[in-house]
Protein backbone atom coordinates (compact mmCIF):
# COMPACT_ATOMS: atom_id res chain seq x y z
CA UNK A 1 0.00 0.00 0.00
CA UNK A 2 2.90 2.38 0.59
CA UNK A 3 4.95 4.23 -2.00
CA UNK A 4 7.93 2.42 -3.53
CA UNK A 5 9.92 5.57 -2.72
CA UNK A 6 9.97 4.55 0.95
CA UNK A 7 12.79 2.24 2.13
CA UNK A 8 11.86 -1.44 2.22
CA UNK A 9 14.61 -2.57 4.57
CA UNK A 10 14.39 -0.72 7.89
CA UNK A 11 16.52 -3.15 9.87
CA UNK A 12 19.27 -1.47 11.93
CA UNK A 13 22.81 -1.68 10.62
CA UNK A 14 25.24 -3.85 12.62
CA UNK A 15 26.61 -0.87 14.57
CA UNK A 16 23.17 0.41 15.56
CA UNK A 17 22.20 -3.15 16.50
CA UNK A 18 25.32 -3.59 18.65
CA UNK A 19 24.69 -0.22 20.28
CA UNK A 20 21.10 -1.20 21.12
CA UNK A 21 22.30 -4.47 22.65
CA UNK A 22 25.07 -2.86 24.68
CA UNK A 23 24.68 -4.03 28.30
CA UNK A 24 23.53 -1.39 30.83
CA UNK A 25 26.63 -2.05 32.95
CA UNK A 26 29.08 -1.59 30.09
CA UNK A 27 30.09 1.86 31.31
CA UNK A 28 29.72 5.34 29.90
CA UNK A 29 29.81 5.61 26.12
CA UNK A 30 32.18 8.11 24.53
CA UNK A 31 30.03 9.21 21.59
CA UNK A 32 32.22 10.61 18.81
CA UNK A 33 29.26 10.80 16.42
CA UNK A 34 27.61 13.66 18.32
CA UNK A 35 27.25 16.76 16.12
CA UNK A 36 24.39 18.50 17.91
CA UNK A 37 25.86 21.66 19.50
CA UNK A 38 22.98 21.88 21.98
CA UNK A 39 24.15 18.60 23.56
CA UNK A 40 27.82 19.42 24.02
CA UNK A 41 27.67 22.73 25.87
CA UNK A 42 28.32 25.00 22.90
CA UNK A 43 24.98 26.69 22.15
CA UNK A 44 23.81 29.72 24.11
CA UNK A 45 20.20 28.64 24.51
CA UNK A 46 19.38 31.48 26.90
CA UNK A 47 19.98 34.35 24.49
CA UNK A 48 18.46 32.42 21.61
CA UNK A 49 15.37 31.64 23.63
CA UNK A 50 15.03 35.27 24.73
CA UNK A 51 15.07 36.44 21.11
CA UNK A 52 12.43 33.88 20.22
CA UNK A 53 10.27 34.77 23.22
CA UNK A 54 10.34 38.45 22.27
CA UNK A 55 9.20 37.50 18.77
CA UNK A 56 6.48 35.10 19.90
CA UNK A 57 3.71 37.66 19.54
CA UNK A 58 4.52 38.87 16.04
CA UNK A 59 1.56 38.82 13.66
CA UNK A 60 1.37 36.13 11.00
CA UNK A 61 2.12 37.77 7.69
CA UNK A 62 3.13 34.95 5.36
CA UNK A 63 5.66 35.66 2.66
CA UNK A 64 6.61 32.84 0.30
CA UNK A 65 10.34 33.65 0.23
CA UNK A 66 10.42 34.83 3.84
CA UNK A 67 10.07 38.11 5.71
CA UNK A 68 12.03 41.00 4.24
CA UNK A 69 14.00 41.71 7.44
CA UNK A 70 15.01 38.05 7.76
CA UNK A 71 16.17 37.84 4.15
CA UNK A 72 18.11 41.08 4.55
CA UNK A 73 19.84 39.64 7.62
CA UNK A 74 20.87 36.54 5.67
CA UNK A 75 22.26 38.65 2.83
CA UNK A 76 24.13 40.86 5.31
CA UNK A 77 25.73 37.80 6.92
CA UNK A 78 27.36 36.99 3.57
CA UNK A 79 28.39 40.58 2.91
CA UNK A 80 30.19 40.54 6.30
CA UNK A 81 32.28 37.69 4.90
CA UNK A 82 33.19 39.64 1.79
CA UNK A 83 30.67 37.88 -0.46
CA UNK A 84 28.05 39.38 -2.75
CA UNK A 85 24.46 38.71 -1.72
CA UNK A 86 21.17 40.55 -2.00
CA UNK A 87 18.00 39.94 -0.03
CA UNK A 88 15.96 39.54 -3.23
CA UNK A 89 17.98 36.39 -4.02
CA UNK A 90 17.26 34.70 -0.66
CA UNK A 91 14.51 32.14 -0.04
CA UNK A 92 14.02 30.92 3.54
CA UNK A 93 13.40 27.26 4.35
CA UNK A 94 12.96 25.30 7.57
CA UNK A 95 16.23 23.40 7.07
CA UNK A 96 18.90 22.43 4.59
CA UNK A 97 16.98 19.20 4.01
CA UNK A 98 13.94 21.19 2.94
CA UNK A 99 16.13 23.42 0.76
CA UNK A 100 17.46 20.32 -1.03
CA UNK A 101 13.94 18.97 -1.47
CA UNK A 102 12.70 22.28 -2.92
CA UNK A 103 15.62 22.38 -5.36
CA UNK A 104 15.03 18.80 -6.49
CA UNK A 105 11.40 19.74 -7.17
CA UNK A 106 12.47 22.91 -8.94
CA UNK A 107 15.11 21.39 -11.21
CA UNK A 108 14.15 17.75 -11.82
CA UNK A 109 11.43 15.69 -13.41
CA UNK A 110 10.93 12.23 -11.91
CA UNK A 111 13.67 10.05 -13.38
CA UNK A 112 16.16 12.88 -13.80
CA UNK A 113 19.55 12.75 -12.11
CA UNK A 114 21.75 14.82 -9.81
CA UNK A 115 25.51 14.34 -9.37
CA UNK A 116 26.72 14.15 -5.75
CA UNK A 117 30.18 13.82 -4.17
CA UNK A 118 31.52 10.61 -2.66
CA UNK A 119 32.62 10.61 0.11
CA UNK A 120 29.67 12.64 1.32
CA UNK A 121 26.96 12.93 3.95
CA UNK A 122 24.21 10.32 3.37
CA UNK A 123 21.34 12.84 3.52
CA UNK A 124 20.71 13.21 -0.18
CA UNK A 125 19.94 9.59 -0.95
CA UNK A 126 16.58 9.41 0.89
CA UNK A 127 15.66 12.96 -0.15
CA UNK A 128 16.26 12.13 -3.80
CA UNK A 129 14.35 8.85 -3.49
CA UNK A 130 11.31 10.71 -2.16
CA UNK A 131 11.39 12.98 -5.23
CA UNK A 132 11.99 10.14 -7.70
CA UNK A 133 15.45 11.50 -8.60
CA UNK A 134 18.52 9.37 -9.37
CA UNK A 135 21.82 10.17 -7.66
CA UNK A 136 25.02 9.77 -9.64
CA UNK A 137 28.26 9.80 -7.64
CA UNK A 138 31.44 11.57 -8.55
CA UNK A 139 34.65 10.99 -6.65
CA UNK A 140 36.77 13.06 -4.34
CA UNK A 141 40.18 11.37 -4.45
CA UNK A 142 42.84 11.47 -1.74
CA UNK A 143 46.58 11.73 -2.43
CA UNK A 144 47.58 13.51 0.77
CA UNK A 145 44.79 16.03 0.12
CA UNK A 146 41.32 15.68 -1.32
CA UNK A 147 40.79 16.55 -4.99
CA UNK A 148 37.91 16.56 -7.43
CA UNK A 149 38.03 13.65 -9.87
CA UNK A 150 36.90 15.70 -12.87
CA UNK A 151 36.68 12.61 -15.10
CA UNK A 152 34.23 10.93 -12.73
CA UNK A 153 32.16 14.12 -12.64
CA UNK A 154 32.11 14.23 -16.44
CA UNK A 155 30.88 10.63 -16.52
CA UNK A 156 28.03 11.52 -14.15
CA UNK A 157 26.64 14.17 -16.50
CA UNK A 158 24.38 13.66 -19.49
CA UNK A 159 21.09 15.09 -20.79
CA UNK A 160 19.21 13.78 -17.73
CA UNK A 161 21.59 15.32 -15.17
CA UNK A 162 19.92 18.47 -13.88
CA UNK A 163 22.37 19.58 -11.18
CA UNK A 164 25.76 19.00 -9.57
CA UNK A 165 25.94 19.17 -5.77
CA UNK A 166 29.12 20.63 -4.29
CA UNK A 167 29.54 20.40 -0.50
CA UNK A 168 32.24 22.58 1.04
CA UNK A 169 33.64 22.15 3.50
CA UNK A 170 32.68 18.60 2.68
CA UNK A 171 31.08 16.45 5.33
CA UNK A 172 32.99 14.37 6.42
CA UNK A 173 36.32 15.12 4.69
CA UNK A 174 36.34 18.85 5.52
CA UNK A 175 37.77 19.51 2.05
CA UNK A 176 36.97 22.39 -0.30
CA UNK A 177 37.28 22.66 -4.04
CA UNK A 178 40.02 24.86 -5.44
CA UNK A 179 39.04 27.72 -7.77
CA UNK A 180 40.30 25.60 -10.68
CA UNK A 181 38.12 22.66 -9.62
CA UNK A 182 35.10 24.94 -9.24
CA UNK A 183 35.77 26.18 -12.77
CA UNK A 184 35.87 22.58 -14.03
CA UNK A 185 32.55 21.79 -12.38
CA UNK A 186 30.98 24.98 -13.69
CA UNK A 187 32.18 24.30 -17.25
CA UNK A 188 30.73 20.79 -17.18
CA UNK A 189 27.41 22.15 -15.90
CA UNK A 190 27.33 24.78 -18.66
CA UNK A 191 28.04 22.12 -21.29
CA UNK A 192 25.19 19.90 -20.08
CA UNK A 193 22.65 22.56 -19.07
CA UNK A 194 22.89 21.67 -15.39
CA UNK A 195 22.73 23.85 -12.29
CA UNK A 196 25.12 23.99 -9.34
CA UNK A 197 23.90 23.36 -5.78
CA UNK A 198 26.52 24.50 -3.26
CA UNK A 199 25.99 23.26 0.29
CA UNK A 200 28.11 25.66 2.35
CA UNK A 201 26.55 25.13 5.77
CA UNK A 202 30.03 24.71 7.34
CA UNK A 203 31.47 27.66 5.44
CA UNK A 204 32.01 29.76 8.58
CA UNK A 205 34.12 27.11 10.32
CA UNK A 206 37.59 27.13 8.70
CA UNK A 207 40.49 25.19 10.17
CA UNK A 208 43.46 27.23 11.43
CA UNK A 209 45.92 27.90 8.63
CA UNK A 210 43.72 26.42 5.91
CA UNK A 211 43.26 28.33 2.64
CA UNK A 212 40.09 30.39 2.41
CA UNK A 213 37.10 28.60 0.97
CA UNK A 214 36.15 29.71 -2.55
CA UNK A 215 32.40 30.20 -2.08
CA UNK A 216 30.17 29.66 -5.10
CA UNK A 217 28.15 32.72 -4.13
CA UNK A 218 28.85 35.47 -6.65
CA UNK A 219 28.94 35.82 -10.44
CA UNK A 220 28.43 32.38 -12.00
CA UNK A 221 27.96 31.14 -15.55
CA UNK A 222 25.17 28.71 -14.63
CA UNK A 223 22.20 28.83 -12.23
CA UNK A 224 23.70 28.35 -8.77
CA UNK A 225 22.05 27.83 -5.40
CA UNK A 226 24.02 28.28 -2.17
CA UNK A 227 22.62 26.64 0.98
CA UNK A 228 23.09 27.76 4.57
CA UNK A 229 21.29 27.77 7.89
CA UNK A 230 21.40 28.58 11.59
CA UNK A 231 21.72 24.93 12.57
CA UNK A 232 25.44 25.29 11.85
CA UNK A 233 26.11 29.05 11.61
CA UNK A 234 24.48 29.85 14.95
CA UNK A 235 24.38 26.43 16.63
CA UNK A 236 20.58 26.51 16.75
CA UNK A 237 19.26 23.36 15.05
CA UNK A 238 16.12 23.49 17.17
CA UNK A 239 15.04 26.87 15.73
CA UNK A 240 14.65 25.46 12.19
CA UNK A 241 15.74 28.17 9.77
CA UNK A 242 17.73 27.57 6.60
CA UNK A 243 17.99 29.31 3.26
CA UNK A 244 18.84 29.21 -0.41
CA UNK A 245 20.70 32.10 -2.04
CA UNK A 246 20.38 32.11 -5.82
CA UNK A 247 23.18 33.25 -8.13
CA UNK A 248 24.03 32.96 -11.80
CA UNK A 249 22.78 34.61 -15.01
CA UNK A 250 20.09 37.21 -14.28
CA UNK A 251 17.28 35.77 -16.40
CA UNK A 252 17.81 32.20 -15.20
CA UNK A 253 18.14 33.39 -11.60
CA UNK A 254 14.85 35.32 -11.79
CA UNK A 255 13.05 32.32 -13.27
CA UNK A 256 14.47 30.01 -10.59
CA UNK A 257 13.52 32.37 -7.78
CA UNK A 258 9.98 32.59 -9.10
CA UNK A 259 9.74 28.80 -9.08
CA UNK A 260 11.29 28.52 -5.61
CA UNK A 261 8.86 31.06 -4.21
CA UNK A 262 5.94 29.13 -5.71
CA UNK A 263 7.16 25.91 -4.07
CA UNK A 264 7.88 27.60 -0.74
CA UNK A 265 4.42 29.19 -0.78
CA UNK A 266 2.87 25.71 -0.73
CA UNK A 267 4.56 24.93 2.58
CA UNK A 268 5.20 28.24 4.42
CA UNK A 269 7.23 26.15 6.86
CA UNK A 270 9.40 28.77 8.59
CA UNK A 271 7.62 30.11 11.66
CA UNK A 272 7.01 33.85 11.98
CA UNK A 273 8.72 34.10 15.41
CA UNK A 274 11.83 32.38 14.05
CA UNK A 275 11.95 34.74 11.08
CA UNK A 276 11.54 37.71 13.40
CA UNK A 277 14.36 36.50 15.68
CA UNK A 278 16.70 35.59 12.82
CA UNK A 279 18.46 38.98 12.52
CA UNK A 280 19.35 38.86 16.22
CA UNK A 281 20.55 35.26 16.02
CA UNK A 282 22.77 35.98 13.03
CA UNK A 283 24.19 39.12 14.64
CA UNK A 284 25.27 37.08 17.68
CA UNK A 285 26.70 34.07 15.81
CA UNK A 286 30.37 35.02 16.22
CA UNK A 287 30.35 34.06 19.91
CA UNK A 288 29.09 30.57 19.11
CA UNK A 289 31.55 30.18 16.26
CA UNK A 290 34.37 31.20 18.59
CA UNK A 291 33.39 28.50 21.08
CA UNK A 292 33.24 25.90 18.31
CA UNK A 293 36.64 26.97 16.99
CA UNK A 294 38.21 26.63 20.42
CA UNK A 295 36.61 23.21 20.94
CA UNK A 296 37.79 21.95 17.56
CA UNK A 297 41.33 23.20 18.23
CA UNK A 298 41.50 21.33 21.55
CA UNK A 299 40.15 18.12 20.07
CA UNK A 300 42.48 18.33 17.07
CA UNK A 301 45.35 18.42 19.57
CA UNK A 302 44.08 15.09 20.90
CA UNK A 303 43.99 13.75 17.34
CA UNK A 304 47.63 14.77 16.93
CA UNK A 305 48.48 12.96 20.17
CA UNK A 306 46.74 9.87 18.80
CA UNK A 307 48.79 10.01 15.60
CA UNK A 308 52.03 10.24 17.63
CA UNK A 309 51.16 7.34 19.92
CA UNK A 310 49.79 5.15 17.11
CA UNK A 311 51.57 6.09 13.85
CA UNK A 312 49.36 3.61 11.99
CA UNK A 313 46.56 6.19 12.35
CA UNK A 314 46.68 9.37 10.29
CA UNK A 315 44.34 12.35 10.10
CA UNK A 316 43.97 13.78 6.57
CA UNK A 317 44.12 17.59 6.58
CA UNK A 318 40.83 19.45 6.28
CA UNK A 319 39.85 22.98 5.26
CA UNK A 320 36.96 23.27 7.69
CA UNK A 321 33.87 21.77 9.26
CA UNK A 322 33.16 19.84 12.44
CA UNK A 323 34.21 16.33 11.37
CA UNK A 324 37.56 14.55 11.21
CA UNK A 325 38.47 11.54 9.13
CA UNK A 326 40.87 9.02 10.66
CA UNK A 327 42.76 6.67 8.37
CA UNK A 328 43.31 3.29 10.02
CA UNK A 329 45.04 0.13 8.78
CA UNK A 330 43.12 -1.83 6.16
CA UNK A 331 43.89 -5.06 7.97
CA UNK A 332 40.16 -5.26 8.70
CA UNK A 333 37.02 -3.58 7.41
CA UNK A 334 35.78 -0.24 8.71
CA UNK A 335 32.78 -1.90 10.33
CA UNK A 336 35.03 -4.29 12.24
CA UNK A 337 37.08 -1.35 13.53
CA UNK A 338 33.91 0.48 14.60
CA UNK A 339 32.51 -2.58 16.38
CA UNK A 340 35.81 -3.18 18.18
CA UNK A 341 35.85 0.44 19.35
CA UNK A 342 32.22 0.16 20.49
CA UNK A 343 33.23 -2.78 22.69
CA UNK A 344 35.79 -0.40 24.19
CA UNK A 345 33.11 2.22 24.85
CA UNK A 346 33.80 4.50 21.86
CA UNK A 347 31.19 5.16 19.16
CA UNK A 348 32.48 6.21 15.73
CA UNK A 349 31.13 6.05 12.19
CA UNK A 350 32.72 3.65 9.69
CA UNK A 351 33.73 5.18 6.38
CA UNK A 352 31.18 3.23 4.36
CA UNK A 353 28.41 5.31 5.96
CA UNK A 354 29.80 8.15 3.80
CA UNK A 355 30.60 6.11 0.66
CA UNK A 356 34.37 6.07 0.94
CA UNK A 357 35.73 4.06 -1.96
CA UNK A 358 37.96 1.83 0.22
CA UNK A 359 38.24 0.50 3.74
CA UNK A 360 40.56 2.23 6.17
CA UNK A 361 38.44 5.22 7.20
CA UNK A 362 36.65 6.16 10.42
CA UNK A 363 34.77 9.42 10.96
CA UNK A 364 34.51 11.32 14.25
CA UNK A 365 32.93 14.57 15.36
CA UNK A 366 35.17 17.27 16.82
CA UNK A 367 32.38 18.73 18.98
CA UNK A 368 32.34 16.41 22.05
CA UNK A 369 33.70 17.62 25.39
CA UNK A 370 37.53 17.63 25.25
CA UNK A 371 38.13 15.35 28.25
CA UNK A 372 35.96 12.59 26.84
CA UNK A 373 37.33 13.12 23.34
CA UNK A 374 40.93 12.78 24.56
CA UNK A 375 40.04 9.57 26.41
CA UNK A 376 38.40 8.24 23.26
CA UNK A 377 41.57 8.94 21.25
CA UNK A 378 43.55 6.98 23.84
CA UNK A 379 41.22 4.03 23.35
CA UNK A 380 41.52 4.29 19.57
CA UNK A 381 45.31 4.10 19.92
CA UNK A 382 45.01 1.05 22.22
CA UNK A 383 42.63 -0.62 19.78
CA UNK A 384 45.01 -0.12 16.85
CA UNK A 385 48.07 -1.30 18.81
CA UNK A 386 46.24 -4.41 20.03
CA UNK A 387 45.12 -5.28 16.51
CA UNK A 388 48.67 -4.84 15.20
CA UNK A 389 50.08 -7.07 17.94
CA UNK A 390 47.46 -9.76 17.52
Amino acid sequence: MLSRRLPRDTRPNPIADALARRPPGAGALLDLTETNPTRVGLSDKGDAGAALAEAAGVPYEPRAAGAAAAREAVAASYVERGLRAEARDVVLTASTSEAYAHLLRLLCEPGDAVAVPHPGYPLLEPLAALEGVELRPYRLDFDGAWHLDADSLARALDTRTRAVVVVQPNNPTGSCLSPIEIGQAESLCARHGAALIADEVFGEFPRPGAPAMASLLGPRAVPTFVLGGISKSCGLPQMKVGWVVAAGPAAARAEALSGLEWIADLFLSVSSPAQSALPRWLAARSAFQGRVGARIERNLAAVETLARSAPEVTAPPAHGGWMQVLRVPRTRGDEAWALDLLRRGVLVHPGYFYDFADDGYLVVSLLPEPAGFAEAMTRVAECVRTAAAG
